[in-house]
């Protein structure tokens, strides 16, 4: 079978919680399967826990025979931005440099582990990530023992903005992820990303709903911009209710039909 009409499944990992769809190809996908599994472990965040209960799933039969698609929560996801410097020579260089710029921001714990660098206009800063070694090099074992081909692999906040860039101004607002554990956001400027920030966060929902409004806040240097745009889990804003006036709260009547965008929604109601 073509790799282009290959099922595809796709996969959140978080350090409590775990999420699946499937997706059948074809000249009208649909969705044939869905799983998903959590604990409560309290502040144990490593990944060792979700992956073995990964490992499970993907062991039956109705997991088999596609390509996946991964999201890799905020927990374990580390951003900065890049500043552009026309003293750096090619991608090596390049790489180096947002590897320095990690490690400035979050110490030596960042030195070993796996950076990319977004593309962006020439002359213009770059958004890296980095993330754990050890986590993708397990994940992507895992993927060939069971014969699933690994398709793409996005950290949340990566993944929930193009989800949702079509709802999104070119500049002048936050885009902003939460999930239990994690706040990650990212500032808009002139098509690209000016700034990024993420935080791990607590399960008071209230005390988010303020750092919230406090990117609001920042946001708003003009009167015209300003805005918050929230993809959140949906407990959060039931509990934000009518305080939460001032946030433009993401949401879509229809889970879609892409892979990508059945695990947004999957991730969203599994709070």
């Amino acid at each position: 079978m073509s790799p282009l009409w290959r099922d595809e499944i796709g996969i959140y990992l978080a350090p409590h919680k775990l999420a699946l769809t499937r997706l059948a190809r074809g000249v009208k996908p649909r969705s044939v399967g869905e799983a998903n599994w959590s604990n409560d472990l309290g502040d144990d965040t490593h990944w060792s826990n979700t992956l073995s209960a990964l490992d499970v799933l993907l062991a039956r039969p109705e997991w088999q025979g596609a390509v996946a698609r991964v999201v890799i929560s905020d927990q374990w996801v580390r951003y900065a931005m890049v500043p552009f410097s026309d003293a750096l020579n090619g991608a090596a260089e390049r790489q180096a440099h947002a590897r320095h710029v990690l490690t400035s921001i979050y110490g030596e714990v960042v030195s070993q582990w796996v950076v990319t660098l977004a593309d962006s206009r020439p002359g213009r800063a770059q958004v890296a990530c980095a993330l754990p070694s050890s986590l993708l090099e397990e994940l992507q074992l895992m993927l060939s023992r069971h014969r699933i081909p690994l398709k793409s692999l996005q950290p949340q906040l990566v993944s929930a903005y193009n989800h949702w860039r079509t709802r999104l101004p070119d500049s002048g607002a936050w885009f902003v992820s939460i999930e239990h554990g994690s706040l990650a956001a990212a500032r808009l400027g002139s098509g690209n990303w000016d700034r990024v920030h993420s935080v791990r966060i607590g399960a008071d929902w209230a005390i988010e709903l303020r750092r919230l409004q406090t990117f609001g806040r920042l946001a708003n240097t003009q009167a015209q911009e300003g805005r918050v745009y929230v993809d959140a889990p949906t407990a959060l804003r039931i509990a934000a209710g009518a305080s939460g006036a001032d946030l433009v709260w993401l949401d879509e009547e229809t889970i879609g039909e892409s892979t990508v965008g059945r695990l947004e929604f999957l991730r969203r109601q599994q709070a």
